[in-house]
C-alpha cells in the first residue's frame, strides 16, 4: 500500500510491488535465522583461540558480545599448542608463555569447556590433517552435541543501566575483588579469577553494586561517569 500512496499523494517515483514483497521476504528469512541461531538447543558458536595475549583478548572481546546478542558459546578451542615433546632450547620460552596463556584462557571463559589442539607437525590442510584434528579435539565424541548449556556471562539492559551476570559456582564469596580499567573487568573471588572484556556499552561505567542470585555473581552499571559529574 505503501509505493501506491506515495506516488499518488507525492508524485515521486518508488518502486513496484515485488520490491516490497521482496523486502518483507528478506525480513522474515531474518526473523527466522535469528530464531534458530539464538536457540540454544540446536544451535552454538565456539571459538577458536590460540594461546596469545592479543588473540585471547579478541576471543575475549567476540565472547562478549555473542553473550550480549544471545549467542551461545559451547565450547572454546585452544590451538596449535606446543606439544610435550617441545620442552627444551627455542621452544623451551615458548611453552613458559602458552602455559601462561592456557591459564588465562581457563580464567577467561570457565565455565565453558576448553579442548587442547596440538601445534602439529605441517599444515592442517586435507582431509587427513582435517581429521586428525578432529580426533584430537573430540576423539570418539560426537561433535555435533552441545558441550555446555548451563548458565553463561551475559549483559542485560535495565532501565539504570546494564546487568552484567557471571556464572561462580561454589565461590567465596567473602573474598570479592572487582578491578576495573578501562574495556577490561577483573573479577576475583577467593581462588577463582575472572578477566572479561566489557561490552562498548559498558565503557565509562563503573561497576556498582555486586549481589549473587543463586551462583550466579551480579554486578550493577549505572550512567557513564561523564553523565554523573
Amino acid at each position: 500500500m505503501a509505493g501506491p500512496l506515495l506516488r499518488t499523494v507525492a508524485d515521486l517515483p518508488v518502486p513496484d510491488r515485488q520490491v516490497f514483497d521482496a523486502i518483507e521476504q528478506l525480513m522474515r528469512e531474518l526473523d527466522r535465522m535469528h530464531t534458530l541461531l539464538t536457540d540454544a538447543e540446536i544451535t552454538s558458536v565456539r571459538l577458536v583461540v590460540n594461546p596469545e595475549r592479543m588473540v585471547v583478548k579478541e576471543a575475549q572481546r567476540t565472547y562478549t558480545y555473542l553473550n550480549l546478542y544471545g549467542y551461545s558459546t559451547d565450547l572454546v578451542i585452544s590451538n596449535r599448542v606446543l606439544p610435550q615433546q617441545a620442552t627444551g632450547g627455542y621452544f623451551a620460552a615458548w611453552r613458559d608463555i602458552q602455559e601462561r596463556h592456557g591459564q588465562l584462557i581457563e580464567e577467561a571463559f570457565a565455565p565453558l569447556p576448553i579442548r587442547r589442539v596440538p601445534m602439529f607437525e605441517q599444515e592442517v590442510v586435507g582431509l587427513a590433517m582435517l581429521r586428525r584434528m578432529a580426533e584430537a579435539i573430540y576423539g570418539e565424541e560426537d561433535p555435533a552435541a552441545v558441550y555446555y548449556q548451563g548458565s553463561r556471562q551475559r549483559v542485560e539492559q535495565t532501565e539504570d543501566g546494564y546487568r552484567l551476570r557471571l556464572p561462580l559456582p561454589l565461590a567465596d564469596r567473602s573474598s570479592l575483588q572487582l578491578t576495573q580499567v578501562g574495556e577490561e573487568l577483573v573479577v576475583r573471588l577467593g581462588n577463582q579469577k575472572r578477566s572479561i572484556i566489557l561490552p562498548r556499552a559498558l565503557w565509562g561505567r563503573a561497576a556498582g553494586k555486586a549481589t549473587f542470585e543463586g551462583s550466579e555473581l551480579v554486578l550493577t552499571f549505572g550512567r557513564p561517569s561523564s553523565a554523573a559529574d
